[in-house]
Order: structure tokens, then C-alpha cells, then sequence
């Protein structure tokens, strides 16, 4: 799905999020339990929203059911402070939001941005429900006549992924530490 470059930096960021809440040390399921943990905590990181909206974000999992969406994507396609980018008040017609967060919504709608924030978060949701990382954007013609002048050859990975693994596992050797088996 095709996003705008806000969208496209942050989802990343909030995916990162989520799966840090996932599991505990042991590999266990604990995704709820620091979900309840972070929204009783929320009017302290609710600050963040200025900084890493995505680390609050994250108390809003599971919130928002979608109506609509062509809605979600023109939103996603967009950023804040521009047109095209809703308030939270004609963005909460095209959405169901779970009883539970309407307090958490509440509390973001008095603070500074939080109008914002809140639209930023229901697109991150629609995103992480809707998006499919299996099946990456075809490169633009430009994009890859350029490919050559940024370290990128016909060989291998297009994004240079298996480049970046040897590079990090030669790193690591230098560093002491025993190559993984592939």
C-alpha cells in the first residue's frame, strides 16, 4: 500500500513497537499484559506524542474498527499539518473505537497535538491491519537506473538486505564473537 513518507517512517517504527511487546525474555506471550501496563501508565508517556508517537501509539492496539477504506488510505497518503490530513473529529465518523479507549482518546484530545496524534494513530492501526510487507512496491524506472550509484548491483538482494546481514556478521567476527550458521 502506498504511503507518504510520514506514514512510511513511522509505521516501521510502530511495528518495531508492538513486537517489542509481544514476547517476554522467556518467548512467552505477554502482548496484553503490557498493553493494560502502558495504558495505566498513559497520562505520563502521553507526553511523548511530540517525540516518539509511536511509543504511545501503541495503547490504542486493537481500538479502531474501519469503515472506510478509501478514508484510511487518502489519510495514509497524507502527514499533519497538511491538507488532506483530517481532524480526529471527522475522522471518528469513519471508525468504531472500542469503549475502553474512549477515556484514553479523551485525555488525548487536551493536550497539544493530540488531535493529530490521534489521527496519526488510528492510520498506524489501519496500516498494521491492512498493510502486506510480503509484497514490496515495484521500483519506479528512476529508482533503479539510480541503483548503481547508491552500492547496488543486478546481484543479490534489490534492497541490499543480504549485504547489510554479511556486513554486520563481519563486524561481529571482529568483534570476538562466533559467526551464526545459516
Amino acid at each position: 500500500m502506498k504511503k507518504s513518507r510520514y506514514f512510511s517512517e513511522l509505521i516501521k517504527s510502530y511495528n518495531d513497537e508492538v513486537d517489542d511487546l509481544v514476547t517476554d525474555s522467556e518467548g512467552k506471550s505477554v502482548l496484553q499484559k503490557r498493553l493494560n501496563d502502558k495504558r495505566g501508565e498513559f497520562d505520563a508517556i502521553l507526553p511523548m506524542i511530540e517525540f516518539s508517537p509511536e511509543m504511545v501509539a501503541v495503547v490504542f492496539y486493537g481500538a479502531f474498527a474501519f469503515r472506510s477504506a478509501e478514508v484510511m488510505q487518502r489519510i495514509v497518503l497524507s502527514e499533519p499539518g497538511r491538507s488532506g490530513f483530517p481532524t480526529w473529529a471527522k475522522l471518528e465518523k469513519e471508525l468504531t473505537v472500542a469503549a475502553w479507549a474512549e477515556p484514553l482518546i479523551a485525555a488525548s484530545l487536551k493536550v497539544d497535538g493530540g488531535d493529530a496524534f490521534l489521527v496519526a494513530t488510528a492510520a498506524l492501526e489501519f496500516l498494521r491491519n491492512k498493510d502486506s510487507y510480503a509484497a514490496p512496491a515495484p521500483e519506479p524506472e528512476a529508482e533503479k537506473e539510480r541503483g548503481d550509484e547508491y552500492g547496488e548491483n543486478d546481484e543479490g538482494d534489490d534492497d541490499g538486505e543480504q549485504d547489510l546481514s554479511e556486513a554486520g556478521a563481519d563486524w561481529l567476527s571482529e568483534q570476538g564473537f562466533e559467526p551464526l550458521e545459516r
